[in-house]
């Protein structure tokens, strides 16, 4: 056992996680060098997940394999979208775990899951999506207010960027071609967002929601309440381009 002397209220065990699907083990042994370091395999399974699930995404978006084999074209329109919804909805929302998880000294590294990866690209050829693409994973002792927390801010990075589109929309939706793409793509970024946010607080494991509301009750209903409210903001917004 390891006693990060700066934090002396958590200890800090040496130990494996590892589980079918989800590459390999993670050997939690020491804190990182800076407060957001990758290895070389977390960079291999998060360019694997990127990949992965923009492709996916981009299939369901299309309406599923068959409509892009008539009519690759469409990919041109599908994939920006795809590429812009895996980068803020999934990759800024993994990337937040990591980050508050190594505030509070943890070990935290993304791991994808094969299987899930390849059952999303398999569901996304008849046009619907449904992945559990991979996790970070966290190692250390930590309290349940710690674990809430960690937690939280993955839903609560979904709901900023939600927040940064919102006006981009409003302002540029209605505008003519090509400016009127960019509040295309901020509308699917405000709606892929709250999807996700709001999914991820479904309280029960292993969502994000079961760890919320395990450590607060009210902090869970706040977040909830700042999706449904953002969410009946943009549905009621005019779009004033």
């Amino acid at each position: 056992m390891w006693r990060d002397p700066s934090r002396r209220n958590q200890n800090f065990q040496v130990r494996y996680v590892m589980s079918d699907g989800w590459g390999e083990p993670v050997q939690i042994n020491r804190r990182p060098h800076s407060k957001m370091a990758f290895s070389d395999y977390e960079k291999e399974q998060l360019r694997e997940s990127i990949g992965f699930l923009t492709l996916a995404f981009a299939l369901a978006l299309s309406n599923g394999l068959f409509v892009v084999m008539d009519d690759p074209s469409i990919l041109i329109t599908t994939l920006p979208l795809a590429f812009a919804a895996v980068m803020t909805g999934f990759l800024l929302h993994e990337l937040a775990h990591k980050w508050m998880a190594q505030q509070y000294g943890c070990w935290a590294e993304y791991r994808g899951n094969k299987n899930g990866l390849y059952f999303a690209l398999a569901m996304s050829a008849f046009g619907f999506l449904l992945a559990a693409p991979g996790a970070v994973m966290v190692s250390g002792r930590i309290t349940d207010r710690q674990n809430g927390i960690i937690a939280a801010v993955g839903p609560l990075t979904n709901i900023a960027i939600a927040i940064v589109a919102l006006p981009i929309y409003i302002f540029t939706a209605g505008l003519d071609w090509p400016i009127s793409l960019l509040g295309e793509l901020a509308r699917f970024i405000i709606v892929i967002n709250l999807i996700l946010g709001g999914f991820n607080m479904i309280p029960v494991q292993p969502l994000d929601g079961s760890k919320v509301i395990m450590w607060s009750k009210p902090a869970y209903l706040g977040i909830i309440a700042a999706i449904f409210a953002l969410a009946m903001v943009y549905w009621n917004s005019p779009v004033l381009g």
